[in-house]
C-alpha cells in the first residue's frame, strides 16, 4: 500500500464513514484494518474528552487557589514595613489553628497568633519579604489542589532595640475560610533569628 493510498485510507476512517462497514465498501480495503483504525478513534475520542474534563476541573482549583493567595499576600504583607497589626487581626479567623516557629510552642489559637503578630510588628523595623515563592496546597488523598496556599521566602529586617539585621529563610502554609485564615503555619528558625540581632553583651554572657 503507498503513500497516497495510506492517506486516503485514514481519511475514510476519520473523516467520512461512521462505521468499519460502510467504509470497507467505499475505500476498498481490508475490513480488519477499517475495524482497526474505528477503534483507535474511539479510543482518542475518550482521552481527548478526559483531558478536556480534568483541565477544566484544574482551573476551577486554581481560580479558588489565586484567591486564596491575595488574601494570604495581603496577610503576610501586615508584617511588611510599615506594619499594619489592626488589618492583621481583622484577617484572623478567631477558631485559628497556627503552628507556631517557636520552639516547643506547637500548634497555638487565636490569643497566641495576636502575641506573635505583636511581637515581631513592635520589634523590628525595615522588614521585607523577599524572593517568595507561591504554591497551591493539594489534597493528601488526590493530590489535586485544594485551594489552600503555601510559599517559601525569605524575611530581611532590622532589630529596633539593637539595630542588627536580621535574614532567615522561611515557609508558610495557610487555609481560607470565609476571607480569614483559619489555619496556618510558620516554619524558620525564629530562636536563631532572636539571637542574631541581641545585644553584644547578652550574646557573650
Amino acid at each position: 500500500m503507498n503513500f497516497k493510498r495510506i492517506i486516503y485510507v485514514i481519511f475514510c476512517n476519520l473523516v467520512i464513514y461512521k462505521t468499519p462497514f460502510q467504509k470497507e465498501k467505499v475505500c476498498n480495503v481490508p475490513f480488519i484494518i477499517h475495524l482497526y483504525l474505528y477503534k483507535m478513534k474511539n479510543l482518542l475520542l475518550i482521552a481527548f474528552t478526559s483531558i478536556l474534563f480534568f483541565s477544566c476541573s484544574n482551573k476551577q482549583d486554581m481560580a479558588l487557589f489565586n484567591a486564596n493567595k491575595a488574601i494570604a499576600q495581603d496577610f503576610l504583607g501586615t508584617y511588611v514595613s510599615p506594619t499594619n497589626f489592626e488589618l492583621f487581626k481583622s484577617m484572623l479567623d478567631e477558631n485559628i489553628e497556627h503552628q507556631s516557629p517557636m520552639y516547643g510552642s506547637g500548634m497555638v489559637g487565636y490569643e497566641q497568633v495576636l502575641e506573635q503578630g505583636n511581637f515581631y510588628m513592635s520589634n523590628f523595623s525595615e522588614v521585607t519579604f523577599e524572593d517568595a515563592r507561591w504554591l497551591p496546597g493539594v489534597n493528601e488523598e488526590t493530590l489535586q489542589a485544594d485551594g489552600s496556599v503555601r510559599v517559601y521566602g525569605t524575611w530581611k529586617g532590622t532589630s529596633i532595640a539593637t539595630g542588627k539585621k536580621f535574614s532567615v529563610d522561611s515557609y508558610h502554609y495557610f487555609v481560607v475560610k470565609d476571607g480569614k485564615i483559619l489555619q496556618s503555619g510558620d516554619f524558620f528558625d525564629a530562636t536563631g533569628m532572636v539571637m542574631a540581632v541581641r545585644a553584644d553583651e547578652e550574646a557573650t554572657e
